[in-house]
């Protein structure tokens, strides 16, 4: 009689000395009626969140608006005649005509600089508003301002860009654009 537990202590199994009485051989068992927690979600990176329809047409007007803005200076440039008839009638006769000539040409030079300059941040920030850069779309967004600055008053051949770019800015800021733009900084 006395054999018994003998018997039982046989029976069971061996106890693992790294597991503690209520684990078994993977770790902790859940209670009884309970599931198991579900493993953690990862997080999507920026290279695969997709950015909605309103930020990929907002991108290519944003192309096109610096596409379209480096017409300016070439327009500037093919009217340089009209320009030194217009520097010459309203300078007074003050000036010679290789100053006129250089005060003309040093113009079309600044506008050029400029507008080629602004070109290279727009599509700089346009790509990095697609990636889903909050501070891109903002920035983006002031330099349009600037850009209006300059052209008011302008033919309506600087203001198509401009346009352009306002039917940009309107499309980040639309209610799918936003909802992108926030997912993006909870990924970054």
């Amino acid at each position: 009689m006395s054999s018994a537990p003998d018997s039982v202590d046989t029976m069971t199994s061996p106890q693992d000395p790294n597991q503690g009485p209520d684990q078994g051989p993977y770790g902790q068992q859940p209670m009884p009626g309970s599931y198991p927690a579900p493993p953690p979600l990862s997080e999507p990176d920026t290279q695969t969140l997709e950015p909605p329809t309103e930020v990929k047409i907002s991108f290519w007007l944003w192309i096109a608006g610096a596409v379209l803005s480096l017409l300016a200076p070439v327009l500037l440039f093919a009217s340089r005649d009209e320009l030194l008839t217009e520097a010459r009638r309203t300078q007074g006769g003050e000036l010679s005509q290789a100053e006129l000539e250089t005060i003309v040409n040093a113009t079309i030079g600044f506008v050029a600089v400029f507008f080629l300059i602004f070109a290279g941040l727009f599509v700089l920030f346009a790509f990095k508003m697609k990636a889903g850069r909050n501070w891109a779309r903002i920035t983006l967004t002031v330099l349009t301002a600037i850009i209006m600055l300059f052209t008011l008053g302008s033919s309506l051949t600087g203001l198509i860009p401009v346009l352009v770019s306002i039917v940009a800015i309107v499309l980040m800021f639309l209610p799918k654009a936003n909802a992108y733009f926030q997912a993006a900084k909870r990924v970054a």
